[in-house]
């Protein structure tokens, strides 16, 4: 199965009387990228959610945000640092005076200062939160997965259709190339004798010389070696993610079949044809960036 890199995926499950919420992200990467974010009650177990997506990613940027509301001020662990705020108060009060400012000081003139509030140390937390995020985190894994098998499928279908399209134009291609070192080898012999004396010339070792020049614009080999990475590349396709990297090596022996054509070809139409073929190559390239 095919998937793509790019996702998106949100759960939720009870736990007690609060609950917990699991979002996820993913977008391109060249390599897997997990960034996780948990509230503090769970923090230590941010590398165990880390692993758990490992184990079933294998390429993409991955954003995991946890969130967890409970009634329970101790596992919420919020605090106020109480010295803190009486002393900004005193500031606040003396600021007031100074500036000869009636208005009293207010909570909200003090909750312009963020440190005041703290993360206290939560208590112990039971086991049993510890496996509901962790099958919070596989439900949203699960469904992310699905999500990118489902874009993955779609990519799927553009990419062999693309595919279909740049093998009618080799087969286009092959057929007007049949006859292409013949033409050359006949073109290069006129113009031959248009410059020399044909009484002069040897023959034999003219046609010798034309028919290793006309031999240089055979384009067959590579028709036949562009058939085979197009081949390998449905292959491929068949063996499901991660195959990403893997379709890009091959896109790139595409192109450099398209280049040596290119470049041995002397029939406008094969240009205008090749033209077309790494028009459709880049198509595909711009598509294999988004598989996992």
């Amino acid at each position: 199965m095919i998937r793509s890199m790019t996702g998106f995926a949100t759960q939720k499950i009870p736990y007690q009387n609060g609950e917990l919420t699991c979002e996820v992200r993913s977008l391109n990467s060249r390599y897997l990228e997990v960034y996780v974010k948990l509230p503090t009650v769970l923090r230590e177990l941010e590398d165990s959610v880390k692993d758990i997506f490992r184990n079933n990613i294998q390429r993409g940027k991955i954003t995991c945000t946890v969130s967890f509301s409970s009634p329970d001020p101790d596992l919420q662990a919020l605090g106020v640092n109480e010295e803190l705020v009486r002393s900004y108060a005193r500031l606040l009060e003396r600021v007031r005076r100074i500036a000869d400012i009636d208005t009293p000081v207010r909570i909200s003139d003090l909750m312009e200062f963020k440190d005041i509030f703290t993360m206290e140390e939560a208590r112990t937390v039971d086991e049993s939160l510890h496996q509901a995020l962790f099958e919070l985190v596989e439900m949203s894994i699960a469904q992310l997965n699905d999500t990118r098998a489902g874009e993955g499928e779609n990519l799927t279908k553009d990419l062999i259709q693309r595919l279909s399209v740049i093998e009618k134009l080799a087969r286009e291609i092959e057929m007007l190339g049949k006859n292409n070192a013949r033409a050359e080898f006949e073109k290069l012999q006129q113009r031959v004798f248009s410059l020399v004396d044909e009484s002069k010339i040897d023959r034999n070792r003219l046609e010798m010389e034309l028919a290793l020049i006309s031999d240089r614009v055979d384009i067959s080999e590579e028709i036949v070696r562009l058939g085979s990475h197009i081949q390998l590349f449905r292959d491929t396709l068949q063996e499901g993610s991660p195959i990403g990297k893997k379709l890009n090596f091959i896109l790139q022996e595409m192109h450099r079949e398209a280049n040596t054509i290119a470049s041995k070809n002397t029939i406008i139409d094969i240009s205008h044809r090749i033209v077309s073929v790494k028009e459709e190559i880049e198509r595909i390239r711009e598509q294999v960036q988004n598989i996992e």
